[in-house]
């Protein structure tokens, strides 16, 4: 039959990663999705409690991981 839409989307984005990145795969996906909801109030909820450091932390913990197929 084919794939689904959720398999697509998974494939889809595990190659984005590969090729581009966390970062660069992010930004290619941004360029196609115009976003909805209020980004302030979902950072604001999501990071609360979370200082900058947490979140450099964080960021630095997945420099070099690949991504599981």
């Amino acid at each position: 039959m084919g794939l689904s839409l959720a398999e697509v989307r998974s494939k889809g984005w595990k190659v984005l990663v590969k090729e581009l990145g966390y970062s660069g795969a992010t930004k290619f996906i941004l360029l196609y999705n115009a976003g909805k909801g209020n980004y302030v109030e979902e950072k604001k909820e999501l990071f609360k409690g979370t200082s900058v450091e947490d979140i450099v932390a964080g960021i630095k913990g997945q420099k070099g991981k690949k991504v599981k197929e």
